[in-house]
């Protein structure tokens, strides 16, 4: 299998919560050999087993205020991220992939800014933003606006492409969902070059766009929901006079052990056979939580948050 080494610059367009979690947990992968992250997820038809390598060879982050770039300048500035407060179409031109990561309110704003048409130009625009699918992405950019043309009569623009990561792409434990849509099948000089890249928070999967939401909610959202559980687990703890760390401690081991055996491949009623025995203690937190409702609470969470990100996508559509 042939490999290319791809060295690109990264732009954040956009550093909040979720686009701090992946620049942390890609700047954490370049301790490792580069080649942990080629990707052949999609072939070529030059070469059918063709594999990219994504290093990433600059940072810039680009925020709205300096009172957002500071405490970016501080964590980030050591480790050679260029942070830039008011100046996005600077940033983005400074980028070979440009990461969008602003709120679903203002995407139209950030990709409509004066010259952020050029700017985008030849890049590979990475959006992780929610509720928003590629063609408003791209009427934001051009819609009403002639494309320009790379000299030889072609015209050029950007290749965008939607990512569904979550925050734990900052411990590099992040699912990311490559959201294609019905018309769109990304082609591998898009598609592998990003999964490369989102390989080093995690790992990647091909997503269908039509369950885009319940994807994001699931693999997104319910990071909250497990840390909530978690969370009155420790305080159950706390209240039986355990300490707060040492409860911390036990029940996120104990979570990640659960999870652990279920990607093995055991079910959650095979994890939860192994663990009860009948009439024993275990059986009885069960049936606390069967009398609450544990279930049925977290199965609507899950439909009232995907039905929320519906509606913000079509609230964003409409203006």
């Amino acid at each position: 299998m042939s490999t290319g080494s791809l060295n690109l610059s990264i732009c954040f367009l956009g550093c909040g919560k979720l686009s701090s979690a992946i620049l942390e947990g890609i700047i954490a992968s370049q301790t490792e050999p580069a080649e942990n992250f080629s990707y052949p997820l999609r072939a070529t038809s030059e070469d059918p087993g063709a594999a990219v390598t994504v290093v990433p060879k600059a940072f810039t982050a680009c925020v709205k205020t300096q009172h957002s770039a500071a405490p970016l300048s501080e964590k980030y500035g050591s480790k050679g991220v260029n942070v830039l407060a008011n100046e996005n179409v600077r940033g983005v031109e400074s980028a070979d992939v440009v990461i969008l990561g602003v709120e679903p309110n203002i995407y139209g704003e950030v990709l409509g800014e004066s010259s952020m048409r050029d700017a985008l130009s030849g890049k590979i625009l990475v959006s992780i933003v929610g509720g928003v699918n590629t063609e408003m992405l791209s009427d934001a950019i051009y819609k009403g606006k002639p494309l320009i043309e790379d000299g030889k009569g072609e015209r050029t623009q950007c290749q965008i492409i939607r990512v569904l990561p979550n925050t734990a792409a900052a411990v590099r434990e992040c699912i990311s969902l490559i959201i294609e849509e019905k018309k769109d099948q990304y082609p591998p000089d898009v598609l592998n070059p990003v999964c490369s890249l989102f390989t080093r928070v995690g790992s990647v999967k091909l997503w269908c766009g039509d369950l885009g939401p319940v994807g994001a909610s699931l693999s997104s959202s319910s990071v909250a929901f497990w840390a909530e559980v978690l969370e009155g687990a420790v305080d159950g703890a706390v209240r039986l006079d355990m300490g707060q760390a040492d409860a911390l401690e036990l029940a996120a081991a104990a979570m990640s052990g659960a999870a652990a055996l279920m990607r093995s491949g055991e079910s959650p009623s095979e994890v939860r056979r192994k663990v009860a025995t009948p009439g024993g203690s275990t059986a009885v937190g069960l049936k606390t939580l069967e009398d609450g409702k544990a279930r049925g609470i977290m199965e609507q969470a899950l439909i009232n948050t995907v039905e929320k990100a519906n509606g913000l996508g079509q609230k964003t559509s409409s203006g």
